[in-house]
């Protein structure tokens, strides 16, 4: 056996002596750090648990029944030339005399403009708009409330108001009152 061979005998033994040693000195460390700690070669098999079996349970099927829609007939609109629209007569109305006339329903009313939007008592008001209807409808013009006012329709867009004498002064509502509900407007008692 030659020099070079000896050397790589003595050089092979304490490598696989101090690789010994290191394992050995590494395994003592895990077990003072994490004494609590196993392997999984040491941990009991878990059980298998098996699935449950599930019965379905009846269901009733709900009877439905056949919903049936009525089909809506289209009423004919009939147009009237302008020449055969009746005439709307003008005539002074309190909340007393109109509470008298048939119920009328529809939209309701829409104040547009006052004019003037200010003025003292005695003054004329007119106020223009939509949806007064005819005047069996119209039931009432106050200036705030408790002060009704006598009023005349001219069309079913116009109304003609006198402001009343026992109103108080400064901002009121306006409120014109149909069959159908009510709108105001901010009016000025001078």
């Amino acid at each position: 056996m030659g020099l070079t061979e000896r050397r790589e005998q003595h050089m092979e033994k304490p490598t696989i002596f101090a690789a010994a040693i290191s394992i050995g000195i590494m395994t003592l460390s895990l077990q003072v750090i994490s004494p609590g700690l196993t392997s999984a070669a040491d941990q009991p098999p878990k059980a298998k648990s098996h699935p449950k079996t599930v019965t379905p349970k009846a269901v009733k099927p709900k009877a439905v029944k056949p919903k049936i829609e009525k089909p809506e007939l289209a009423k004919p609109k009939t147009v009237q030339p302008e020449t055969v629209r009746p005439k709307i007569e003008p005539k002074p109305q309190t909340a007393e005399t109109t509470s008298n006339t048939p119920g009328c329903f529809g939209v309701a009313p829409q104040i547009e403009e006052l004019v003037p939007d200010e003025g003292e008592p005695g003054a004329q008001v007119t106020i223009k708009g939509a949806e007064f209807g005819s005047p069996d409808c119209l039931r009432g013009v106050s200036f705030g409330p408790g002060h009704a006012s006598t009023f005349t329709m001219k069309d079913e867009f116009t109304i003609v108001t006198t402001v009343p004498a026992d109103g108080r002064k400064g901002l009121v509502m306006v409120t014109v009152t149909t069959a159908s509900g009510e709108d105001s407007k901010v009016f000025l008692v001078k």
